[in-house]
């Protein structure tokens, strides 16, 4: 993140998966694509957009306590923009950059809720608990987060996309609707009961269902993923989910085998600090899906292009 500046970098892939079979024979195995993205902004970008969450709380009438996680946030963002005005920036610590950029991926997610009109539990929700992406524990900040975080992007890509439970999002697509169940995960060792409750959100009423995983709090705490470039950092991230994957993958093809949920979307975010980038502290996320090999023509369709307009 710099001062004066604003970068985005986005790299989208979709490869096959395959596998070798019981006869010697390599056989397809699903498909599995991959967004990663990272950003920059301006602080003074950053501290507009921290005025303008604590807006959206007073119209909404949703008082947002001072000792709450998000209020410290907005308050590091307006104050990292005046240290950065009246040329204070030597003082500012690292963990400070990281706070104001993540400050700013909330606020991309939640500012959309100003035509809402059910935004007061979803704001009140995001301001119960812990938002540090550092600290491991589990939240309905968090939860919350992580759900509007996706129909945010899915929006910005001219989804027709509501917030709506269940399951959590509803998208409108091409003559499909379809369901997406938003689950964080905060430990391994419950990833069948979390795809279970997915199943069971999916009801008749969807043409088909996506679970979309958020793996943030797996990641090791009070770490900040070093690395010297944007391909290296994508690289790492990439791991992380094809590591979930290969380790649960018996679980995605349980439950995502058995009914209308087709997919998975893994996603991972992290903090990084890019040391050779030009924008050296980045939030980065990269997300890969999993789908279940022998679908329809129809929904193997539908599918492809709605991950290929979310990748875009």
């Amino acid at each position: 993140m710099q001062g004066a500046s604003r970068a985005m970098v986005t790299k989208k892939s979709i490869k096959r998966i395959w596998r070798a079979g019981r006869t010697g024979l390599v056989i397809p195995d699903g498909t599995v694509s991959d967004l990663s993205q990272s950003s920059s902004n301006t602080y003074l970008q950053i501290k507009q957009k921290a005025l303008a969450l604590e807006q959206l709380y007073s119209d909404a009438g949703v008082l947002l306590s001072p000792s709450s996680d998000l209020a410290r946030l907005i308050t590091d963002a307006k104050g990292l923009s005046d240290s950065w005005l009246i040329d204070s920036i030597e003082k500012i610590q690292t963990t400070q950059l990281f706070r104001v950029g993540h400050l700013d991926r909330i606020a991309e997610a939640a500012l959309p809720l100003r035509d809402v009109p059910a935004r007061i539990g979803f704001l009140t929700a995001l301001a119960s608990g812990s938002l540090d992406l550092l600290e491991r524990k589990k939240s309905k900040a968090k939860d919350t987060l992580w759900e509007l975080e996706l129909w945010a992007i899915l929006k910005r890509r001219s989804f027709n996309a509501a917030l709506e439970e269940p399951p959590d999002i509803v998208v409108d697509f091409q003559d499909f609707r379809i369901g997406i169940a938003c689950k964080k995960l905060y430990s391994e060792k419950h990833v069948q009961s979390v795809l279970s409750k997915a199943v069971a959100q999916i009801e008749a009423s969807f043409d088909f269902g996506i679970v979309a995983v958020n793996l943030d709090d797996l990641v090791p705490a009070n770490m900040i993923l070093q690395t010297p470039t944007q391909e290296t950092m994508s690289r790492k991230i990439d791991d992380l989910n094809a590591r979930f994957l290969r380790s649960h993958e018996r679980h995605f093809r349980k439950y995502l085998a058995s009914g209308r949920l087709i997919s998975a979307l893994v996603t991972t975010g992290v903090l990084a600090d890019v040391y050779q980038a030009r924008v050296r502290f980045n939030t980065a996320r990269q997300s890969t899906v999993w789908t279940i090999p022998g679908l329809s023509p129809d929904k193997d369709r539908v599918l492809r292009n709605f991950y290929n307009r979310l990748m875009t």
